[in-house]
């Protein structure tokens, strides 16, 4: 990349203000996502179940063809993972590169990846309020960012 791009090295990206900590909270997103998505795996293995009959004999699972209830449930904790983490990925460095006030920056990143931690605890395991409230949160430290680059860009 430095042939291309002389003056930027590592050390650049790594002194926006806010970058560190949205890398960190990109990272703790990403291993959360992989997570559920191997708690599918291991629920699925858990119950012996299974949508394919090639995955049924090798784990000696039953065939099934809709998924086990508790399957499902963490499927969409997981889907609903994948519909809303790339949003913030992208609005994040967005607003890193814009120069947004760290301090917006640090309490909506901060805010999101708790809200977004407990949101696939509190899918899976079916606490409400907390599931609605932590998904609540996480959609107004979204908008928050959409305002501040707003503002940012728009100044």
């Amino acid at each position: 990349m430095s042939e291309f791009f002389p003056q930027m090295t590592s050390n650049l990206v790594l002194a926006f203000p806010g970058f560190r900590l949205y890398a960190l909270c990109a990272v703790i997103l990403i291993i959360k996502m992989f997570a559920v998505g191997l708690y599918t795996a291991t629920t699925r293995s858990r119950l012996k179940v299974a949508m394919n009959p090639e995955d049924a004999a090798r784990f000696g699972a039953q065939v099934l063809t809709t998924e086990h209830p508790d399957v499902e449930r963490v499927l969409r904790a997981h889907r609903n993972d994948l519909e809303n983490i790339p949003g913030f990925l992208i609005l994040g460095l967005i607003a890193v590169l814009a120069g947004v006030p760290v301090l917006g920056l640090q309490i909506c990143f901060i805010a999101y990846t708790a809200a977004r931690v407990v949101y696939s605890v509190a899918y899976i395991k079916a606490m409400q309020p907390w599931r609605s409230m932590t998904f609540g949160i996480g959609t107004l430290c979204m908008f928050a960012l959409c305002v501040m680059i707003l503002i940012r860009i728009l100044s």
